[in-house]
Parts: C-alpha cells; sequence; structure tokens
C-alpha cells in the first residue's frame, strides 16, 4: 500500500480496523490499581496515575532506572534469548549462514570460562601494533585500523546522505575520543564534576594496571591519557551546541583539512580505510579538528600511542575477562549512575548479540512475536494521525499560508515504516568463529564499517532501516523524511489491540504524533519534505516559532532534580515539542474518530479524554536513581518521564477540563503562558 492511499483511507475503514465495531468486551488498559487518587491531577499528574505504583515499585539492582522501556526490553531480552537457546541447539548450521553465526557469537560471549582464561591477551596482537608504532604515519594508520573496527580514537567518521543535497552521499567527519560521557564533565567545575573526573583517572590507572602497566606507570599514564582528553573536551562542541544542525554542516576538501591539520596525511589516512574518493567532507567541528591538529603537533608520540592504548582498552573491556568487565562496571555503572549489581551474563551477552547481529535476529524475531494484523492496524493509526495533524496545520492561527502549504507537503510526503523491513540486510559474507568473542565484535564492526563505506558512490536505499524490528522505540529520520515504528515497541502498554481507542491514542498515538511532530521540532524544521536541509519558512513565521518554543524551554527550565540541577529546556526542547505535539496531534485524531458518533461510556469512572491522558500518563511510569537522573539532566534530549508527562500537560486545554485544574494548582498556566506550536 502506498503512502498517498494511507493517507486517503476514510474514517469509516480507520474505525473498522481499530475495533470500533467489535463486539467483544471493551478492555480499558488503564492500570487503576496504580493511581493515587489523593494526589491532585492538577498539582502532579505524574504521581496521581502512577503513585500506588510508585510505592511499591523497587528498582532493580542491575538497572539504575526502571520504567515501562526497561519491561519491554526485558520481554524482548527474553524472547531473543529464547531464539539463541534454539538456534545454539541446531547442528551442522551451514558457514555463513544466520543460524551460525548467531549461535558462534552467543557461544563465544557465553564461554566465560574460556574468556577468563585468555585475560588481556586478546589485546596482545593489538598493543603490538601500537608499540611497534615509530612515526606520526604509522600512528594515523593505527587510528585508521581502530576506526574499521569500530573503535573512535580521536574523532570518528562515517558515510551518511548530504544535508544539504540528500540524493548524495558525503563522508562525514565528528568530534569523538573521549572515556567520558559528556565534554562538560571535563570542564566543569561543580564539586560532582570534579569528582568524577578523580574517579575517572584512578578508573583509568586500574584498567592500564589490569592490561600489564605496573601502578608507578599506570598512574603516569592515566595523567597523560586525562590531559590529552581534556584538552580535546575543551575544543569539543557541547551536547547543546550539536543541536544546531545548520552549524554542523561544513563542506571542506582535503587540502582545507591538511591546512587545518598540517601534521595528519589525510590521503594516507582515507587509503588505509576505502579506496573510494569521497570528494569534499562534512566537518561537523572544524575546531575540533584544528585543535586536534594542534595536539598532533605538539605532544610527545609516545603519548599518542599510549592514548591509542586506553581507547582499545576502555572500547574492549566489556568483552574480556571479568576483572576487566566488572572494573568497568564499577566506575561506569555504579559510580556514574548508582547501579548495585552488574547484570547477569546472559543478559549482557544477549543484549551484545542483539546489538551486533540485530538484523538476522530480527527476521527470527518476527516471525515469532509480530503478526501481520499488528502492522495492519498500526499502518490504520498512523493514517489517522495524519490527517489530524494536516488539520491543526491548516487550522493554525499564526503561520502564514505560505509556510503552511510546505509544512503541508511535507506531512504528505512523510513515508512510514512498521515492524519490520520489506527487504533484509545480506550478512553473508560475515565471517563468525568460535574463537574470540572480542575477535568477532571486531569481525561484526569492521563488517558494518565496509558496508557503511560501500554505499559511497550508490544509489540511495530510501528503505534502508536504521533500526532493528526488535527495537524498542521509535524514530523520525530527516534526510529521508519517514517515520519508524518497530515491532519491539509496538506491545501493551504502548499498543494493545484489546484496549479502548481512547487508551491506544493516549499511548501508541501520542507516541505516532510524536515522531511526526519530530519532522517540524526545532531540528526538523530545518529540512523540506524531500529531506533537504533548507529554510521553507517565512521570516516571520521563524520568529514567531522560536518565541513559542522559548515558552516551553522556559516551562521545562522550572523542572528542578535538585537544588543544584535542573532540567535543560534547551537541551530537550526538540524533544518536549515532539511531546506536546505528539499529545495534541493523537487528541484529535481521537476525536476526529468519534464524530457522527456519541462518546463512549465511561469506564472505571473516567471518561474518554480522561482514559486518553491517564493512559499517556501510564506509559511514562518508572523511578531512576538519583546519579542516573543527574546524568539524564546532563547527557540526553529525553527528559526524564515525571517532566515529561507533568511538562506536556501545561499546554493542552482538554486537560484543563477534563480534570478541572484550577489557578492555584502547580501545573496551571495561563492562556497567554500556554504556547499552541502545532
Amino acid at each position: 500500500m502506498n503512502k498517498s492511499t494511507i493517507y486517503l483511507l476514510s474514517f469509516s475503514f480507520l474505525t473498522l480496523i481499530l475495533g470500533g465495531c467489535s463486539q467483544k468486551k471493551v478492555n480499558t488498559a488503564i492500570e487503576i490499581k496504580n493511581m493515587d487518587l489523593t494526589v491532585n491531577p492538577g498539582d502532579d499528574f505524574f504521581r496521581y496515575v502512577n503513585g500506588n505504583y510508585l510505592k511499591t515499585l523497587e528498582i532493580p539492582d542491575d538497572k539504575t532506572s526502571y520504567n515501562v522501556f526497561n519491561i519491554l526490553r526485558e520481554n524482548v531480552d527474553k524472547n531473543i534469548n529464547d531464539i539463541l537457546k534454539e538456534v545454539s541447539a541446531i547442528e551442522g548450521a551451514v558457514k555463513g549462514s544466520a543460524t551460525q553465526q548467531i549461535s558462534d557469537f552467543y557461544f563465544t560471549g557465553m564461554d566465560i570460562e574460556k574468556i577468563n582464561q585468555d585475560g588481556v591477551n586478546p589485546l596482545l596482537d593489538e598493543f603490538k601494533m601500537i608499540d611497534e608504532i615509530e612515526t606520526l604515519g604509522q600512528f594515523q594508520d593505527m587510528v585508521a585500523y581502530m576506526h574499521l573496527h569500530g573503535l573512535d580514537p580521536l574523532f570518528g567518521g562515517g558515510v551518511e546522505q548530504d544535508l544539504a543535497d540528500n540524493t548524495k552521499l558525503r563522508y562525514y567527519l565528528a568530534q569523538a575520543g573521549l572515556g567520558l560521557p559528556d565534554v562538560e564533565y571535563y570542564t566543569k567545575e561543580d564539586d560532582r564534576s570534579v569528582e568524577i573526573r578523580a574517579e575517572y583517572v584512578k578508573h583509568i590507572a586500574k584498567m592500564l594496571g589490569l592490561a600489564g602497566a605496573d601502578a608507578p606507570q599506570a598512574s603516569k599514564w592515566a595523567e597523560t591519557i586525562m590531559g590529552i582528553e581534556t584538552f580535546l573536551a575543551q575544543n569539543s562542541k557541547t551536547l547543546l551546541e550539536m543541536r544546531n544542525i545548520p552549524g554542523l554542516y561544513n563542506l571542506m576538501g582535503k587540502d582545507s583539512l591538511q591546512k587545518l591539520m598540517p601534521d595528519f596525511d589525510w590521503d594516507r589516512y582515507i587509503r588505509k580505510i576505502s579506496d573510494q574518493d569521497f570528494g569534499d567532507f562534512v566537518v561537523m567541528s572544524p575546531k575540533f579538528f584544528e585543535a586536534m591538529g594542534t595536539l598532533l603537533a605538539e605532544t610527545n608520540l609516545e603519548d599518542l600511542k599510549i592514548y591509542l592504548r586506553w581507547d582499545l582498552i576502555n572500547r574492549s573491556s566489556e568483552y574480556l575477562s571479568d576483572d576487566f568487565v566488572n572494573q568497568d562496571y564499577q566506575f561506569y555503572s555504579e559510580f556514574l549512575s548508582g547501579s548495585k549489581q552488574i547484570q547477569d551474563r546472559w543478559k549482557r551477552v544477549t543484549q551484545t548479540t542483539n546489538g551486533m547481529l540485530g538484523e538476522p535476529l530480527g527476521q527470527l524475531y518476527v516471525d515469532k512475536h509480530f503478526p501481520p494484523s499488528s502492522k495492519e492496524k498500526m499502518m490504520a493509526l498512523v493514517a489517522n494521525l495524519k490527517v489530524a495533524l494536516k488539520k491543526r496545520i491548516e487550522n493554525l492561527p499564526w503561520m502564514s499560508d505560505a509556510t503552511k502549504e510546505a509544512a503541508l507537503a511535507k506531512l504528505e510526503t512523510m513515508k512510514v515504516k512498521i515492524g519490520y523491513p520489506d527487504k533484509w540486510e545480506d550478512y553473508s559474507k560475515l565471517v563468525i568463529e568460535r574463537d574470540s568473542y572480542l575477535q568477532n565484535v571486531r569481525r561484526v564492526n569492521y563488517f558494518a564499517t565496509q558496508k557503511n563505506l560501500a554505499k559511497f558512490g550508490k544509489p540511495i536505499d530510501l528503505d534502508e532501516w536504521a533500526m532493528t524490528p526488535q527495537t524498542v522505540n521509535a524514530g523520525y529520520n530527516p534526510l529521508k523524511n519517514d517515520i519508524t515504528f518497530p515491532a519491539g515497541i509496538l506491545q501493551a502498554p504502548y499498543f494493545n489491540p484489546d484496549a479502548d481507542d481512547a487508551v491506544n491514542y493516549g499511548a501508541i498515538g501520542v507516541v505516532i504524533g510524536h515522531e511526526m511532530t519530530h519532522g517540524f521540532d526545532d531540528q526538523g524544521r530545518n529540512f523540506d519534505k524531500d529531506g533537504r536541509m533548507t529554510n521553507w519558512w517565512t521570516d516571520e513565521d521563524s520568529k514567531e516559532f522560536m518565541e513559542r518554543a522559548q515558552l516551553l524551554v522556559d516551562q521545562y527550565n522550572g523542572f528542578k532534580v535538585n537544588d543544584e540541577v535542573s532540567v535543560n529546556g534547551q537541551l530537550s526542547l526538540g524533544e518536549n515539542i515532539a511531546d506536546f505535539g505528539g499529545l495534541t496531534v493523537s487528541l484529535e485524531a481521537y476525536k476526529m474518530s468519534l464524530e457522527g458518533k456519541a462518546a463512549p461510556s465511561d469506564i472505571d469512572g473516567f471518561n474518554d479524554i480522561q482514559r486518553f491522558f491517564i493512559s499517556f500518563g501510564q506509559i511514562w511510569r518508572g523511578k531512576i536513581r538519583e546519579k542516573a537522573l543527574i546524568r539524564i539532566v546532563q547527557e540526553d534530549v529525553h527528559p526524564w518521564g515525571e517532566y515529561r508527562v507533568n511538562g506536556a500537560l501545561f499546554n493542552v486545554p482538554e486537560f484543563y477540563e477534563s480534570f478541572d485544574i484550577k489557578p492555584e494548582d502547580a501545573l496551571y498556566r495561563t492562556v497567554e503562558q500556554r504556547p499552541v506550536i502545532w
């Protein structure tokens, strides 16, 4: 079914597909027992709909947070593990078949006796390669080798559609090379950041010690590594700066790059990674690469080799013996995020196998866990929400006809991917052996890198998926102007075929609307209907959009995590616009689906619009440890669920009406404080 057909589906057909005519018992699917009716919904809707659940919820020791996403991912992990066990029991699998690849990869990951026996040995050949470096040219050869095998010393790169002309492919160069999760950990002077830097240096020394360095040498090397990473971080763009999409598009030829970094031979580097002529590069942070040039010119070669050694250890530790795994866990999960217990090995290896071989596993997953009927119902829901967003855009009071016309064209051409791809990637040339877990990881990463590089110069595959079917998430791709809903997220409570329509619209409907709205948020609005980065806004409309978006920034800035930390409304702006848009568009779609009919009867004492909002609030139920929450605020564009629920509701008139929100309530905002965006 093509997109124009989807778009023109009649509401009567949609209602039929969504079960409006079904005679089976309606299951509201909202969890009444989870609600704390003693909480005023106008003060804290998140706790009103989830309060009793939160009172009894204990975060598992091996988690830093626990919410619906965790639950669904655990379900997927168990289903994937069942598949792994079934596949592993098959004898005589053909070399290069998905069965052989999956079985042997999982086997090497679970063979902890051999992994512990090997210790650091899987890294020794690569250590030798580093030790034999005698020139800067040989150093950059090693950087190229590491990039080809999924490691990221100094910088990263890859082939992607050209932002300005998405009919072409470009090679992108990006800042990378840091061991801490965010550049600001290296630069901020608050007590926690200072503590993190001190512990990170200790962690580096411990890991170097496990890899064979004596204590004095490890401590000295750790300080050297921290110095190099700090210099890179000081010249890196922050997460907020990385959200400025036009600012990432800087075309540079090899000659210009060479002037920026005289001591890095770009011709030599490119020859090591590919035989392609990439032409001009997109340099996402010119300042970073200029600083990297300074680093190479002024840093002792032996210190640069120490840095490579650390990057190799750090990016490999989770595939090595228990002593490496436990030290990695202690710093990154326990110290940084507050985890109390490492995950069981079967969970970790299942997740790694899924991450590395997700496409072959995905074929097996959808055969068992995704019925065709789910895809049909999702297509109908998406079509309904498209019509609702179209109506909202047409009726926007603040937008000119010229900008509306471009927005409507973008919506009409927005493509939809649901469940799984129509065409599967060919993995038959991937070699997986039973010799080494780490080497299998290297092989998969090398295969993936080569597959990415091979795209250059070929037609763009618009049907390619960026997610595996079993992924519990959804996404919008501005370069292809498409939205993707993998099979993994199409589970209750997000998508429940047996629930009443109001509940499904409040859950998966909002998710669909969220992804659609990403096409029109502060980043998505930079791309037109064909996925090209261009300005399709009038100056007046652009100014009005930013003024309205600033109201959202201010609202979310008001959420305090503790006395020192608040939500960053600017960093999370795109997600907040999408949450707000998803909520309003899905509610519009639900109300449109009722045209010509009376509203459904109350269920459990709540009318349909109330159930819509309760459903929305309950899909974000969960708890998080304080350290993890602080990390999310600093490192993630997605706010924690509590802020997503209460924040999105600030500006929805139907919420005020349905729950009788009064001026004295904490969530109340005056009409002037409530922006209408989409």
